[in-house]
């Protein structure tokens, strides 16, 4: 994947704007634990009770997510890039979670801290998370007050759960060329065109 132009990296070659929640979290060991209960198998991995629109498609070939892990993304990235944006990630003309897994697979200091945020938000509860379903099994409008609180609360970690994950998501997404049809946008994007598009707001 290119990374648009004018978008800053950090010295590890990452967008600044995906890998420092992400050290962050890593760093406090918030991810870890996650790690530890998906690797002893305590949180399942298949698409069980996923819709089929956040799926894999028939094909695919993942190198570093989990199927589940796939939906997850997926459906953070409909919910962050709005309904035109959602559509076109319905209708598989753009695959963000599929651009995700390639990416992180070509760094593997991503790798680690997406796949354990992607299985905190997933299968996180209340009080650590505002829900007690798994995040590909609730609709839109509790999907979005999930991530307001994630984006809103008093705990650090939580903001960077939630950073790390929408900046990931509009990167992926936007730097598909697809998706400038999809939102109406005509140019390729700029530094300040892709800040602008990150700018969250749930369901509009």
């Amino acid at each position: 994947m290119t990374l648009p132009a004018g978008l800053s990296r950090d010295a590890g070659g990452l967008p600044r704007d995906v890998a420092e929640p992400f050290g962050r979290l890593d760093r406090r060991g918030f991810l870890r634990f996650a790690g530890l209960l998906a690797g002893a198998g305590v949180l399942p991995a298949g698409c069980g009770g996923v819709p089929s629109e956040l799926n894999p498609p028939g094909g695919v070939d993942l190198q570093v997510l989990s199927p589940r892990s796939y939906a997850t993304f997926q459906a953070v990235a409909m919910r962050c890039v709005g309904p035109r944006g959602a559509e076109g990630i319905r209708a598989r003309r753009i695959d963000p979670a599929r651009a995700a897994d390639a990416w992180v697979a070509r760094l593997p200091a991503l790798a680690d801290p997406l796949v354990q945020a992607l299985w905190v938000l997933e299968w996180g509860v209340a009080p650590l998370l505002a829900k007690w379903r798994p995040f590909t099994a609730l609709d839109g409008a509790s999907q979005d007050r999930v991530l307001e609180d994630l984006m809103r609360s008093r705990l650090e970690l939580k903001r960077d759960l939630f950073k790390g994950l929408k900046s990931l998501s509009m990167l992926t997404f936007y730097s598909d060329p697809a998706s400038r049809a999809e939102v109406g946008y005509p140019g390729a994007f700029d530094a300040a065109g892709i800040a602008a598009a990150m700018t969250y707001a749930p369901g509009v």
